[in-house]
């Protein structure tokens, strides 16, 4: 059963695309759950401009940029101007989730959901307690692939990246979608995606997109190409019981 909040008259009311918000010290949105209406805590949607920051704003780093971190929620400075609501970045660590964050076990794992936000638990070098942003766990499948998103081609199959996860074109009984799924090792690749990172490895370069890495080698005849191999330090590697 959802437990629906007690929202003020006197709250300011936002509305994003479909979605009706309030804005109550923090956030709310209106839902509709077993034919009843009623609002639930929320993130800010993304998108929402404000002057100034919410009281108690947190200032993260994320490879290089600055994000603050209040109201459940990341902004950025804006262009013109106060803050700007953006997607969480993934990596992101806080000190803090809303206690309405749902706990869930995916193996050896505990991951904390709150709206759209995944959180695991840890423990920083000062031995605090910090929740790290993870990506949104993969659907299985998804119907269409959203323009403008990276993919290469791995032995023929093209791979698709979105949400942070790898995607393959499949057609059954007349329909098409994409299923979650990555290349194998030593799965050949004529160009590689523009996304990649370099990273060295005992003398050795390799190319990383997410969780994938690919190696450059040569045919018998000279001509270069790319090969999907494992992760440089082994962690991707099966431990043997």
């Amino acid at each position: 059963m959802v437990a629906f909040a007690a929202v003020s008259s006197s709250s300011t009311t936002y509305t994003y695309g479909s979605v009706t918000y309030v804005y109550y010290n923090p956030w709310y949105k209106k839902v509709l759950y077993d034919g009843e209406e009623g609002y639930i805590l929320t993130t800010a949607p993304v998108g929402h401009e404000m002057e100034a920051l919410p009281d108690g704003a947190e200032t993260i780093e994320v490879d290089g940029a600055t994000y603050y971190y209040a109201d459940w929620s990341f902004w950025q400075a804006a262009t013109g101007g106060g803050y700007v609501v953006v997607a969480p970045p993934v990596g992101a660590e806080v000190s803090s989730i809303p206690e309405e964050a749902i706990r869930d076990e995916e193996g050896d794992v505990v991951v904390y959901q709150f709206d759209e936000l995944y959180f695991t638990q840890d423990t920083n070098d000062a031995g605090q307690t910090i929740y790290r942003v993870e990506p949104q766990p993969p659907d299985e499948e998804i119907e269409e692939i959203p323009t403008g998103s990276p993919s290469f081609v791995a032995d023929g199959e093209t791979y698709y990246y979105v949400n942070y996860n790898f995607y393959v074109q499949y057609e059954e009984n007349g329909k098409t979608g994409y299923v979650n799924g990555e290349p194998e090792v030593g799965a050949q690749v004529a160009t590689l995606p523009d996304e990649v990172t370099t990273v060295e490895e005992d003398g050795v370069t390799y190319y990383q997109f997410d969780s994938v890495f690919f190696e450059e080698v040569e045919d018998d005849d000279g001509q270069t190409f790319y090969e999907v191999v494992g992760s440089p330090d082994g962690s991707d590697e099966e431990v043997e019981g």
